[in-house]
């Protein structure tokens, strides 16, 4: 009983149910979401598995490397532009004209930074490849594969941001779990007929491109793509591309050093192979990291309002904290099981399993802080992570072995605590300054 009288029923439905609905709707989404996405996930980890499996661990450790450059080129090819996208994006979605000129413009600064990506990085990829046994034929063979998944991802990884800010689920669903049921069935007719590390990069290249068509058909129809580039969003670009270019091209050596190091310095490529081995069982992340990108961080790039955007980013990065404490849980607890699926040649690697999974918790955490913030363009003094990190690594460079793989880990795993650190910092530092949009 209050004490201004019973409280109506209707009355209390009233102002409660539509919070509870949006509440329930939201989750519905994620459900739905998510639910997809462990499907997505369980196809690319199983292919991912196949190939560990099939492949002697030479040909894998050509695949790692090949691979690993991969990533190191997509991050080159960004520089920003990806920054740029969401922040601009998040406001003028709604207009399929005015979309259309940001996707074009970000498309014609991908294209040039890829190609320059691409002169650079080249010939390190088939100096590491043939360092460790690579024949220059089969090295040739794995550029050209890598170079044409290239292609498309740098079109493709533009064409993304359109279903992601409009909230397409399920559009990005279909995307995703087409071309990781692709990829599998033709994977599993290979290992039938012939599977080597050359078809395994054309295989995921050509999942690549079926992927693209997909997604630029259904671009076509929400926003204009024949859209003329826009004089704003040049100069919007050209000032995320100048701040954020060293921190890019530092970012990618950090984030594929492990590999990077074990190249160089292992006297073998087992070392490469078991690295690259256990990066497969950590794709239990890209889960959480779909629903980052996909529907998490686009949400809160769209937020205007204060008070819900702190809920938005503490939940956020709270349940990212949540999930990645029961992956670690289960590395400490269940580590033969994690290794059984890998098969008998990575089955020692019981302590590197712990290692490698705290590492990725660390990196998925910094990602997850660095993609709100730069969905806000809270990036101003990120540039501090190349000082701190090089400075952690400096103090660390006396008491690592760099052909021993645990030892790499661990100087890995260190490494990434400033980075983190100074996200959490940058996030602060947003809240305080941060004015909505209008």
């Amino acid at each position: 009983m209050s004490l201004f009288g019973p409280i109506s029923r209707p009355l209390l439905d009233e102002a409660t149910t539509p919070v509870i609905r949006r509440a329930l709707q939201r989750a519905r989404i994620v459900g739905n979401f998510a639910s997809v996405q462990v499907l997505v996930q369980l196809v690319g980890f199983a292919s991912g598995i196949l190939i560990v499996r099939r492949l002697d661990q030479n040909d894998y450790a050509y695949f790692t490397i090949a691979n690993t450059m991969q990533g190191t080129i997509n991050v080159l090819a960004d520089m920003g532009i990806s920054i740029g996208l969401l922040s601009i994006g998040g406001r003028v979605w709604q207009d399929r004209y005015r979309f259309g000129q940001l996707i074009t413009t970000a498309q014609h600064f991908r294209r040039r930074l890829g190609l320059l990506a691409m002169l650079v990085v080249t010939p390190i990829l088939y100096w590491l490849l043939t360092r460790n046994g690579a024949s220059t034929p089969y090295a040739a063979i794995l550029i050209g594969g890598i170079l044409f998944g290239l292609v498309v991802q740098f079109s493709l990884g533009i064409l993304g941001a359109v279903p992601r800010l409009r909230s397409d689920i399920s559009r990005i669903q279909t995307i995703d779990l087409t071309g990781a049921i692709a990829r599998l069935i033709v994977l599993v007719i290979c290992a039938f007929v012939f599977l080597n590390a050359g078809v395994a990069i054309l295989v995921s290249s050509m999942a690549f491109l079926l992927q693209y068509s997909i997604l630029h058909k259904y671009a076509a129809g929400v926003i204009d793509l024949n859209a003329p580039e826009n004089a704003d969003d040049r100069v919007a670009m050209r000032g995320f591309i100048k701040n954020q270019a060293a921190n890019a091209v530092f970012f990618c050596l950090q984030g594929q050093i492990t590999v990077f190091l074990i190249s160089f310095f292992a006297s073998s490529a087992t070392s490469v192979a078991e690295v690259g081995a256990l990066g497969r069982l950590t794709m239990i992340f890209a889960v959480m990291g779909q629903l980052l990108m996909n529907i998490f961080v686009p949400a809160f790039a769209r937020c205007q309002n204060a008070a819900k955007l702190r809920w938005q980013y503490f939940g956020i990065v709270g349940s990212v904290a949540g999930f990645c404490s029961v992956v670690i849980a289960a590395a400490v607890f269940f580590p033969n099981e994690f290794l059984f699926v890998l098969g008998n040649k990575y089955s020692h690697l019981q302590r590197e399993l712990l290692l490698m999974v705290s590492g990725t918790v660390m990196s998925v955490l910094t990602g997850a802080l660095w993609s709100l913030n730069a969905s806000k363009a809270w990036i101003a003094g990120a540039w501090l992570y190349i000082p701190l990190t090089l400075a952690t690594q400096i103090a660390l460079i006396p008491y690592t072995d760099f052909s021993d793989v645990r030892q790499v880990l661990v100087f890995n795993l260190i490494s990434s605590v400033p980075n983190l650190l100074l996200n959490a910092v940058l996030g602060y530092r947003g809240f305080r300054s941060w004015q909505p949009a209008g």
